[in-house]
């Protein structure tokens, strides 16, 4: 949460997320990650989320970009 804070100090145009869930315990995944849909749902808000589980995508994402061994496979 600190990192994420820290990403947000300066109101970036554009906030990049690589793996932000990583390593995380199921309390604190779905802490970023309730935070991360709260930044994601605001107006002109652009976020380019990367992440191996489809699972933890927060809603507010609008455009998927799927690749296997560095090969796009679909976009939605």
């Amino acid at each position: 949460m600190a990192l994420l804070a820290r990403a947000l100090v300066k109101s970036p145009a554009l906030l990049v997320l690589d793996e932000p869930c990583q390593g995380l315990d199921a309390g604190n995944r779905d802490r970023v990650l309730q935070a991360i849909e709260g930044i994601g749902s605001r107006p002109n808000a652009s976020m380019i989320y990367v992440t191996h589980r489809a699972d933890e995508l927060p809603q507010s994402i609008t455009h998927v970009l799927r690749l296997n061994e560095g090969r796009v496979v679909s976009q939605t």
